[in-house]
């Protein structure tokens, strides 16, 4: 599933981890901070790690335009920090 975010109201955070082994940035962070000041639109593909939390003051609002229906089905999560080393 490839993620399109949009924070129309307030600021979220987000770090993106890349696990797509043979990919230029295999094991790389990203992080940037959306909304407010920063209005764009990021686009997520598929096999990226991404994890996010509002930053805002007050209400802090996430648009996603995926290209597929959600399906709680095929969602996959990692459980502990232990799997994707990162510090907040």
């Amino acid at each position: 599933m490839t993620l399109n975010f949009v924070i129309p109201v307030g600021r979220i955070r987000f770090v993106l981890y890349d696990d797509r082994e043979g990919s230029t940035t295999y094991g790389q962070f990203f992080d940037l901070t959306l909304g407010e000041g920063n209005y764009q639109r990021i686009t997520i593909p598929a096999g990226i790690w991404v994890a996010f939390h509002g930053v805002g003051e007050g209400l802090n609002l996430l648009l996603n335009l995926a290209n597929l229906e959600h399906d709680p089905e095929e969602v996959e999560r990692k459980e502990t920090l232990d799997d994707i080393p990162y510090t907040w």
